[in-house]
């Protein structure tokens, strides 16, 4: 059993410490283009403490390993996925390290042992080998302890790690102040509650209306200063180069393909060699089977091949985006206008040789260089490369339009003056990219021109509403509360049924939450028809059926529901703060400098 649980606590060690820094582990070796783009010792800062290089390919490596023990397949785009992960991993380390400093977070060698006793933690418990009849054995977990010192030794670190988060987290809960009163005001939202119906004057039933472009000027105008002045953006030209296998690379896998044609065409067994080396996962496993498909619903290399095949017959290697294959038409389901096939397949993926993607950064490297010569748009015409141009990019905004998240690019656009270029990046698809900053502003107006038609429906939204208000307020006029809901359905009117609706309620029929809706509903009494409420999404009136209030007597004594509400808001007041405190954080991001 020891040997076991030797085998295992080092896995559950790593999982179990990182829970309070939110991430996953992960990774891959990476190559390295350190010093490439300025003389950078470090990958990056935390409020002045340093990630080294070294910190992170040691922690890649490790993540890299605990992804192949679990049969992982590490390709280009998990392995920039892992790479997040694990920068993200050290920064929210340092930041905690920094916060329990902070806050002189201690933790004595008598609480490491009472907790390492009588606190496992959860995965351990899990596990078959503690357990007596399916349940934890505190017994059997004890002898571990006591018989493995390597065992104690992995429950010692672990607590020492995990006990100061727990106790920064504690602080943090108990520093949010939730009193009783609190309690109460959460207690009303969740049980002020009302089943009922409303009667939606659907704006869609308005009749026509026009919006002049005069109308829109006019407003664009009145309203410029106060709903189109913005800033700080900026915006960007940029080229990018993807990230793909060359020809050189198809033709190394080529070469294999062609062994494995020459082998089929032989006579081996098919099915044999898809299992034994297909790189399809989903048909490897059953001898390269595809199934039955028609046309349309393949790439169209392999569709043409795979449809020009006789019964039995095999295809010469076949080249398309996913890489190699060779096709082996299996039956002729159907023929005619709509054919379908079975088939199976034995695919060679092609992947990115390092040659190739260096040749690609060196192109990108090339270009950057012969914009600041020739400035971007002349440069891509030499180069017969596109161009493309962002709108605004307000600074406050980390995902960039067109782009994603990509902070060296963040901090470029935001530090750099106009007619700076950016070094060669790489984005969340793997695209090597620069960029050309046309703009930097402090202050800036949203264009007319890009607005307009947002604006004209805006104005012919507001006309629509006023449109059927008047009719809205004829139907009330002339019908009886009683008649509301079958006259107003029968005269086109939409029903929204009401069932538990509460604050923060969302309305299905409208799709939208609508907080004047609510504030109307909540305030009706049972049997209670509203007046004609009005909202963003058109006019309602509504009916309560029934009334449920929250009885706040019962709740006093309630210590379940109190200690159930408490523990909502105090996680919701510990994510809050962590998330401001990773906001606030002086974070300097240099991976870009090293390729990554």
């Amino acid at each position: 059993m020891l040997d076991d649980l030797r085998k295992k606590q080092k896995l559950v060690i790593y999982i179990v410490a990182v829970a309070f820094i939110l991430t996953g582990a992960g990774g891959a070796i990476f190559g390295l283009r350190e010093g490439l783009f300025g003389k950078k010792n470090y990958l990056g800062k935390v409020n002045g403490e340093k990630i080294t290089i070294q910190q992170f390919q040691a922690r890649l490596e490790e993540a890299y390993e605990q992804a192949r023990s679990q049969g992982r397949e590490i390709d280009d785009n998990t392995r920039r996925q892992f790479q997040n992960q694990v920068w993200d991993q050290l920064v929210n380390e340092i930041l905690i390290k920094q916060q329990l400093k902070k806050h002189r977070i201690k933790v004595s060698d008598n609480e490491i042992v009472t907790a390492i006793q009588n606190n496992p933690p959860e995965e351990l418990m899990q596990w078959e080998q503690l357990q007596t009849n399916g349940r934890f054995d505190k017994s059997k977990y004890l002898d571990a302890l006591k018989n493995d010192i390597n065992f104690y030794a992995m429950m010692e670190n672990y607590m020492r790690s995990y006990l100061p988060h727990k106790k920064l987290e504690e602080k943090i809960r108990k520093d949010a102040n939730i009193t009783l009163d609190s309690l109460k005001v959460e207690y009303d939202k969740e049980t002020n509650k009302i089943d009922g119906k409303a009667l939606w004057f659907d704006i869609n039933k308005s009749d026509p209306v026009n919006v002049s472009d005069a109308e829109v000027r006019a407003y664009y105008d009145k309203n410029k200063e106060t709903e189109y002045k913005k800033g700080p953006a900026s915006r960007i030209k940029y080229i990018t180069f993807e990230v793909k296998p060359s020809d050189m690379d198809y033709n190394l896998v080529k070469a294999e393909m062609d062994l494995l044609y020459q082998r089929l065409v032989g006579g081996e067994d098919f099915a044999q060699l898809a299992e034994a080396y297909s790189e399809d996962p989903g048909s490897a496993a059953n001898g390269g089977s595809l199934g039955e498909f028609g046309k349309g619903q393949m790439v169209p290399e392999f569709e043409q091949a795979a449809f020009a095949l006789k019964v039995g017959e095999i295809s010469k290697p076949v080249r398309s985006d996913f890489g190699w294959h060779v096709i082996r038409c299996d039956s002729i389901v159907s023929a005619g206008p709509e054919p379908m096939i079975r088939a199976s397949h034995i695919l060679l993926k092609v992947n990115t040789s390092e040659t190739t993607k260096d040749a690609i950064l060196k192109k990108a490297e090339d270009t950057r260089k012969l914009i600041s010569k020739k400035g971007i748009d002349d440069a891509a015409k030499e180069l017969k490369v596109e161009v493309a141009t962002s709108g605004w990019l307000p600074h406050d905004k980390e995902i960039i339009d067109g782009i994603g998240n990509l902070p060296e690019l963040h901090k470029f656009m935001i530090k750099k003056k106009e007619k700076s270029i950016s070094p060669v990046l790489t984005d969340q698809a793997g695209r090597y990219l620069v960029a050309y900053l046309t703009d930097n502003k402090k202050v800036y107006y949203e264009d007319f021109e890009q607005i307009k038609l947002q604006i004209k429906f805006k104005l012919e939204k507001d006309k629509k509403i006023a449109n059927v208000k008047t009719k809205a307020q004829a139907f009330l006029a002339n019908t009886t509360p009683q008649e509301y809901f079958t006259k107003g359905v029968n005269e086109g009117w939409k029903l929204v049924e009401l069932k538990g609706h509460r604050q923060g309620s969302y309305i299905p029929e409208i799709n939208a939450r609508l907080e004047e809706f609510t504030d109307a509903a909540l305030a009706l009494k049972e049997g209670e028809y509203s007046k004609l409420v009005e909202t963003k999404e058109g006019p309602f009136v509504i009916w309560a059926e029934t009334r449920t209030k929250p009885d706040f007597p019962a709740f006093d004594k309630d210590k379940d529901k109190q200690k159930e509400l408490r523990d909502r808001m105090e996680n919701a007041a510990y994510n809050r703060w962590y998330q401001d405190m990773r906001n606030n954080a002086k974070i300097i991001d240099n991976r870009a400098a090293f390729g990554l």
